[in-house]
């Protein structure tokens, strides 16, 4: 397991926090505390449940709950479980990222790859945008602003990828391959799905009116970050309208392929129709046939089907068949 411990000071940045000492620190009234667990096993996850005494409903759901998306707004508490894509050019797979609020506590379980803590201190040590108060709600909003420019990244990734599929489409239509359209696709469903699944939790948290969770005081962040999932939704329909018309794009290069095949072949059958039907009548089993006993009849035969074929082929050749 990886264990992150930080406090909010009043400067509004993220100081590590010593993972024995970050129980004691919590006592404090004033204490705002992030800790992060990533890649735990179910025993470690227990230990630090009791450790910051989480029980009923809201420990089911933080040991249970981290394979489907929900918002829990409870008394004293909010539960949020969200989708999410790990901060890679090319994701495969979707994890879930359970976040449990407090006044004084954000705890947050994830996988090991979905995100790295370090940046996000990074970012909001740069810059006062990515923590507008010294609050939970403050340090949520940073982070669902991070998780909205992850899957902006990633819709910008996708478009590129599309584009360039495009490109090749126009300018080399044959080094184009059904398997890098279906690829195309499936990251779009992917993505597709973990943002329209983020949109409603993070819609319901900017609209909750919990006491201990003061919302108005990071508004205008949370707006921030629901405006880039809208964004990244809206892009997204439009790429799936673009791989639409790639994949009939393609579709229609390989039914003209196969056009120009049958083409060939019916140009090909015409081009030996005239030697089938001579070798056919010359081998007919009658008794008396002309040319049978001419000595040059055999060679004068196979030249005169040579030369209907080659005069043919001219003339299909001359019409433009073979183009």
């Amino acid at each position: 397991m990886i264990t992150n411990c930080f406090q909010i000071n009043e400067a509004l940045q993220l100081m590590p926090v010593i993972t024995e000492r970050v129980v004691h620190e919590l006592q404090r009234p004033e204490a705002r505390i992030w800790i992060d667990l990533q890649a735990f096993e179910p025993g470690e996850l227990e230990e630090w449940m009791d450790k910051l005494d989480v029980r009923g409903l809201s420990r089911r759901l933080c040991e249970e709950a981290g394979d489907r998306s929900g918002f829990y707004p409870l008394k004293q508490e909010i539960v949020m479980v969200i989708p999410t894509l790990a901060d890679t050019e090319t994701p495969e797979e979707v994890k879930y990222f359970t976040l449990l609020c407090r006044e004084h506590l954000l705890l947050t379980l994830h996988p090991k790859s979905l995100m790295n803590p370090q940046q996000i201190i990074e970012e909001i040590k740069d810059s006062e945008y990515w923590l507008p108060e010294r609050s939970i709600a403050g340090l949520v909003s940073a982070i669902m602003i991070d998780r909205s420019l992850n899957g902006l990244r990633q819709t910008t990734n996708l478009r590129d990828s599309i584009g360039i599929l495009e490109e090749r489409m126009d300018r080399e239509p044959e080094t184009v391959k059904a398997e890098q359209i279906l690829d195309l696709r499936s990251k779009l469903l992917t993505l597709g799905a973990v943002i329209s699944d983020q949109l409603p939790t993070l819609e319901s948290l900017s609209l909750t009116d919990k006491p201990f969770f003061k919302i108005k005081e990071a508004q205008e962040f949370m707006n921030c970050a629901l405006a880039n999932l809208k964004a990244a939704s809206g892009s997204l329909d439009w790429l799936n309208q673009r791989i639409g018309a790639l994949r009939s794009g393609f579709e229609m290069h390989a039914q003209d392929q196969t056009n120009r095949r049958l083409n060939i072949l019916t140009i090909l059958a015409a081009i030996f129709n005239p030697a089938t039907l001579m070798a056919g009548i010359w081998g007919m089993n009658f008794e008396r046939m002309p040319e049978l006993k001419y000595p040059f009849g055999y060679p004068v035969a196979l030249g005169f089907m040579v030369l209907i074929g080659l005069l043919m082929y001219l003339f299909f050749r001359r019409g433009g068949w073979f183009d």
